[in-house]
């Protein structure tokens, strides 16, 4: 033996069965924490090509600028395209048509449609002006072809060209509907149809692509300075920019402030959990340490042999829990793309994460050596005397005898035990408190998630009939004659008008937008209250409500005046058909009243689940010129696919975490039994009979658990609370309330991880003979 050193793999093969818990509790964490943020990784890169894919591959968009300066920006070193782009028409309110179609008019350039938004699906821009590349629902529509001739019709006269291609910047506006398509020509060609048709307001916006998103919020500042560009002339592509951690958008800077304090309490759920066994395990580990001191070890070379037995731990469990965790992710990874599908077909499989390696490395190495340093320095200061005479058993001066309270001897006993060591103590107390923060936290991501997709408000839509501009053409008896139709659940009708003069008792208000919502509409609100009541909306009365939205200053007991009529608003709702700011709701009763209408502008039709093709072509077939029909089927699947995936990774990274904590704690109680050994054999000697036992094993875990339960629920209900009125409360205006059911369901939990914990160890010391517990070394 060259050294103390020399000593590490002669006592791992020695205490192999013992070390074997804290390897395991190693790789476990490394696991976590690897599998966590490998998915996560793979998340990120999904939902950027997502937003690519929908949103263009630019950063930031300018309003109002010349050619001269876009060409000049174009210039710079950090940019790398400058894609121009203009648009008519987007609502189809103008009789321009394409073979009985509305048509979308856009001048833009290869640059954009290629580099930019990515949006040539097939064939090729137009090369020249007699040329056009049409939406790809042109080919639905009508029966589109490349090289086919197509006549554009507008007011001043009509236009021929050839179909160079198929594509679109703008894929969700064109999906799953027929009554417009989009009409890509040349710059030229665009200006000359504006110039015969008397437009003349219509300048280009010009598509910035930097090098990567941290250029481009650096730019921004230059180039307001540069070129004396008002904020308003500036915006970002707040998809990309967010997905980069770059957007400047204050609810986006929200979430990386959450998402930073959720990445936290993950690291620290491993981190804890290696603390506690590393602690445990050391320090039933002091007389060997003593006997170390007894052969002429020096304190400092104990500290290094901790440390050296620590990496070597690490040897063996951080490749393993980082192979686990790359092997689980890439299982969830596969899961989202052939089984769940939709915008998760493009989620990478058998892709390494360096940001998941690395974390796990990180955590696995660097927790295992601070976890040691205590332990490390304790082992050190062990007398050798005491490590001859074998009295290791307590450590500490005792001055009074264990409290035992108005209870049995067995429970106090138990829980002294659990607060005799205040570091072990305080581990597994923070284990406990870490799961139940998780799930108080992750829970609200949840309930986040599920206000932002529209698909899974009540309200949602299978069908929906419109008219261009929002115009009233609707019949009423419309509804009814739906209602009718096969396959059809329920239809409901709405009413819209922008822009209405009005006075209110807020100042700053001289105009709102008014909606109305059919007896249908307002039963379904019902679930999206957020402040006051809607049962006096109904009916022909002066009560509204509106929709809660941090550009909407209207609240509840606000009054209106509204076509000489006062109205009085009282109800708030977390969500809305419109989502338009100063939005008021009424009955469609009281809309008739007050605009003088008599017809709709948006009927919704939901679907049977067994509902046919039939049924949707029969709905179809009101389609005319003045109603537009939308299927909104596909994108409502993709939303819901979208919230459940999302549901099944977080609690099943819950679950995880809940197994791992219970097994924490398994492992510290069973390495807690294994420091009494000598202590319960000799209880049992002088009369203490296998149900005291396990009731004094049983307090000490539940001594834990009660602890835990205390400390997660101080710390996690105000964090649940900072993050529900954070992340919901000031978007939706809904009201935090205690989530009773979930503290129901975490209570449960952490009591029968206690039983669950006490069992084997209990079990293990009342099978051992009385002399073989006395004796055990």
């Amino acid at each position: 033996m060259k050294s103390y050193l020399s000593l590490v793999p002669i006592s791992a093969k020695v205490r192999r069965r013992q070390n074997r818990m804290t390897i395991l509790c190693i790789i476990c964490a490394v696991f976590l924490v690897t599998a966590i943020f490998s998915v996560t990784d793979m998340m990120i890169r999904t939902e950027s090509s997502i937003m690519l894919s929908k949103h263009g591959n630019w950063h930031l968009q300018l309003d109002h600028i010349s050619q001269d300066i876009a060409e000049e920006i174009c210039r710079r070193t950090d940019v790398t395209a400058v894609g121009a782009s203009s648009v008519f028409n987007y609502d189809g309110g103008q009789p321009y048509r394409i073979r009985e179609k509305k048509a979308v008019l856009y001048g833009t350039e290869e640059t954009y449609m290629n580099q930019i938004s990515n949006g040539i699906t097939d064939g090729a821009f137009p090369q020249n002006d007699s040329e056009v590349m049409l939406s790809p629902n042109a080919v639905t529509a009508f029966g589109a072809q490349i090289g086919d001739n197509v006549t554009l019709h507008t007011p001043a006269g009509d236009a021929t060209f050839t179909i160079s291609g198929f594509g679109t910047e703008d894929k969700g506006y064109y999906e799953n509907q027929t009554y417009l398509v989009g009409v890509y020509m040349t710059q030229t060609a665009f200006a000359s149809i504006m110039e015969n048709n008397g437009i003349t307001d219509n300048e280009p916006a010009y598509y910035v692509q930097f090098e990567d998103a941290t250029k481009a919020t650096k730019a921004i500042t230059e180039l307001q300075a540069q070129y004396q560009l008002p904020a308003e002339n500036i915006s970002e592509n707040t998809g990309v920019m967010s997905m980069a951690g770059q957007s400047s958008n204050e609810s986006m800077k929200h979430f990386y402030g959450i998402a930073v304090i959720l990445f936290i309490i993950v690291l620290l759920a491993g981190v804890l959990m290696i603390s506690g066994s590393m602690n445990s395990n050391i320090a039933n580990r002091t007389q060997f340490f003593g006997m170390m001191r007894c052969i002429g070890a020096s304190r400092q070379q104990v500290i290094r042999f901790v440390r050296l037995e620590a990496l070597n731990w690490c040897k063996i469990a951080v490749p393993a829990g980082i192979l686990m965790g790359t092997i689980i992710s890439w299982g969830i990874c596969g899961g989202l793309r052939y089984v769940v599908g939709g915008e998760f077909a493009v989620t990478p499989v058998f892709k390494i994460s360096p940001v998941g390696l690395i974390s796990g490395a990180v955590v696995g190495i660097v927790t295992v050596l601070l976890a040691a340093q205590s332990p490390a320095k304790r082992a050190a200061k062990v007398s050798p005397m005491s490590a001859v005479s074998g009295n290791m058993e307590n450590t500490a001066t005792v001055y009074h005898a264990a409290k035992i309270g108005v209870g049995k001897i067995d429970c106090s006993l138990g829980i002294h035990h659990a607060v005799a060591s205040k570091k072990n103590w305080c581990l597994l107390t923070a284990s406990f408190a870490l799961c139940i923060i998780l799930f108080l936290s992750f829970s609200i991501v949840m309930d986040m998630v599920r206000l932002l997709l529209p698909s899974l408000n009540v309200t949602s839509a299978d069908l929906a009939l419109a008219s261009y501009s929002n115009e009233m053409v609707l019949d009423r008896d419309l509804v009814d004659e739906i209602r009718k139709i096969d396959g059809v659940a329920n239809a409901y009708g709405s009413s819209y008008m922008g822009n209405i003069p009005a006075t209110s008792s807020r100042t700053g208000i001289d105009h709102i937008n008014i909606v109305s919502y059919d007896d249908t509409l307002l039963d379904y609100a019902k679930g999206n209250i957020a402040q006051g009541t809607l049962n006096e909306v109904y009916g022909d009365s002066n009560k509204v409500a509106t929709v809660f939205n941090k550009n909407n200053s209207l609240k509840v007991g606000d009054t209106i005046q509204i076509a000489g009529t006062e109205v009085e608003i009282s109800c708030a709702l977390s969500q809305g058909l419109f989502g338009d700011d100063l939005i008021v709701i009424c009955s469609q009763e009281t809309f008739d009243r007050l605009m003088g209408q008599e017809k709709y502008g948006l009927i919704g039709v939901q679907l049977e689940k067994d509902a046919t093709n039939e049924t949707v072509a029969q709905i179809r077939r009101l389609e005319n010129d003045d109603i537009v029909i939308t299927d909104q089927r596909e994108s409502n699947r993709t939303n819901n696919t979208t919230y459940w995936a999302s549901r099944i990774v977080c609690y099943g990274f819950l679950a995880i975490i809940a197994v791992i904590t219970l097994f924490n704690i398994i492992n510290s109680i069973s390495m807690s039994v294994s420091a009494r050994t000598k202590q319960y054999g000799a209880m049992r000697a002088v009369g203490m009979d296998d149900r005291q036992l396990t009731r004094m094993i049983s307090a000490e875990a539940f001594t834990y658990a009660v602890s835990g339960l205390i400390l997660g629920c101080g710390m996690g209900i105000p964090l649940s609370r900072f993050l529900y009125t954070l992340m919901i409360t000031h978007h939706f205006g809904v009201a935090w309330h205690l989530p009773i059911a979930l503290l129901a369901v975490v209570i449960a939990f952490v009591f029968i991880s206690a039983v669950i914990a006490a069992h084997a160890p209990s079990k293990r010391i009342r099978n051992m003979a009385i002399t073989a517990t006395i004796n055990e070394l």
